[in-house]
């Protein structure tokens, strides 16, 4: 049995040891991790993709690692002492719904959660208090798209990660 690759999305195993064309033999190990090669002037040399792939792969991880970090949760002192507010979709929702009158809302003081009555001032400012994280959130990843767009090697574009 021979193991061989033809670039970094082709690789396979030969039962009669004839080899396609293009293809060239590998080890076992380079076939199980045939992404990370490729072929050139008839070597197996290492995969390195393209400056604009990696680009993109680090937008789309740092867009997910963003939103990650807004739905996170954020804290206020709304009540008059620091509490933690969950801020996934629905509860922006609810926020913004107690922030026009007043409500109800989901926060942890020490280490207990409870749906805690807010007036609408309170609300408010958990709103804004909640605004504040997404602008920071939002502001963090807009400087390191920039780092991204600007990076001119696949190591600096990779380098570029969230903190």
């Amino acid at each position: 049995m021979i193991y061989y690759i033809i670039d970094n999305t082709h690789c396979g195993v030969s039962a009669d040891g004839t080899l396609p064309t293009g293809a060239v033999e590998c080890t076992e190990e380079q076939y199980q991790n045939a992404s990370a090669w490729t072929v050139a002037n008839d070597q197996i040399v290492a995969y390195t993709p393209p400056l604009a792939q990696v680009q993109a792969a680090q937008i789309t991880a740092l867009q997910s690692t963003c939103q990650a970090a807004i739905e996170a949760g954020f804290t206020s002192a709304a009540l008059g002492a620091s509490a933690n507010y969950p801020s996934d979709p629905r509860s922006q929702v609810n926020i913004a719904l107690a922030a026009a009158n007043g409500g109800s809302l989901w926060c942890e003081t020490g280490t207990s959660w409870a749906f805690t009555a807010h007036t609408a001032a309170q609300a408010q400012q958990v709103q804004k208090d909640l605004t504040a994280h997404i602008q920071s959130c939002q502001s963090q990843y807009a400087g390191l798209l920039a780092q991204v767009i600007a990076a001119a090697s696949v190591a600096a574009a990779q380098a570029v990660v969230w903190s």
